[in-house]
């Protein structure tokens, strides 16, 4: 039996969600829903989706509708996974959950009163290079971890596009999920840097944090948004675990595949959403499957829960309270 799906929000990220859906066997795109009809008309017509609505409430109120995906602007999440699993429907929610803290709280609420699935979109867990980190760790062979060094670099030509939220949960949001994933543990106290290389901006471009962990593990996180657009590359990703045992190491994009083309170098996905004889792989097909195999009882347990999803907003807020304040933070 297929699961009837709505995708709320058809943004480039929307859009992607949209085209891994179609190619799902086990997947009936039934309608696209967002605010300018001349868009929608057009993607469902691409897509040969069946229904379009620019009413979100028209769309949580359709009894065939089974689950959405809400890929979504940040202050919505709440309202529209709430008006989701009100009206019975299973949710798969794009980072970040939320911005505020106490949103989170309440996000977490809405999560244990229902039997409904909510499920954030922590893309990363179902990236085969960090998955399989992940499986290495938790075998124990690598033994103790000693420290993790994260890097999230981006070219300068997304952060007029993604600038109004703080690169701490546009970027940072991953990779502190990650370590939270791979120790186990929740945060002791953080320090963190910043600046603004454009003062047109309300938010910082560069920011360097560093995270201790209550299991004494240390962290240190990049995000700067300044990567040379001439290199060609969606991101500049790096993450190392140091251990007892050795060391872990992955960079995206890596060397699988670079084009010299006219004077400029492009570096191309191979593990997040690449297509493969016209069909999208990867991490985002991982990531919708699994929620589709939860909402069939195929697979019993959220890979990633709002819980830890609302852990790593809380860690976000300390390492920006640190940056605005030139101080460390510690986790009361």
């Amino acid at each position: 039996m297929k699961v009837n799906v709505a995708v709320i929000g058809v943004g480039d990220f929307g859009r992607m969600h949209i085209e891994v859906l179609k190619d799902n066997p086990d997947v009936n795109l039934l309608t696209i829903c967002a605010r300018t009809e001349e868009k929608l008309r057009r993607i469902s017509k691409e897509y040969s989706i069946p229904k379009w609505s620019t009413s979100v409430e028209e769309v949580m109120q359709a009894s065939e509708i089974d689950a959405v995906v809400i890929a979504t602007t940040e202050e919505t999440h709440f309202k529209f996974t709430k008006m989701a699993v009100e009206n019975n429907k299973h949710v798969l929610l794009e980072k970040p959950v939320c911005l505020d803290p106490l949103v989170g709280g309440k996000l977490i609420e809405l999560d244990k009163a229902t039997d409904r699935i909510i499920l954030p979109g922590h893309i990363l867990r179902y990236d085969a290079a960090y998955n399989r980190a992940k499986q290495i760790i938790a075998s124990g062979e690598m033994g103790k971890i000693f420290s993790i060094r994260v890097k999230r670099n981006v070219p300068i030509e997304r952060f007029s596009l993604h600038s109004r939220t703080h690169p701490v949960f546009m970027a940072l949001a991953h990779d502190i999920d990650i370590i939270l994933w791979l120790t186990g543990d929740d945060v002791k106290k953080v320090y963190a840097l910043s600046r603004k290389t454009d003062l047109s901006y309300n938010n910082p471009d560069v920011f360097f944090g560093l995270i201790e962990m209550k299991n004494g593990v240390v962290c240190n996180l990049e995000t700067q948004w300044t990567l040379p657009n001439e290199y060609g590359q969606y991101l500049d990703t790096e993450l190392e675990v140091m251990t007892a045992g050795g060391n872990i190491k992955l960079k995206y994009p890596g060397d699988g595949l670079k084009v010299m083309k006219k004077g400029n170098l492009h570096c191309y996905d191979l593990t997040l959403w690449p297509k493969v004889n016209g069909r999208m792989v990867g991490a985002l097909a991982n990531e919708i499957d699994y929620f589709i195999r939860l909402i069939k009882g195929i697979d019993k347990e959220q890979i990633v829960t709002v819980e830890e999803a609302v852990r790593g907003i809380k860690i976000g807020h300390m390492l920006i309270k640190s940056s605005d304040e030139g101080k460390v933070i510690e986790n009361i």
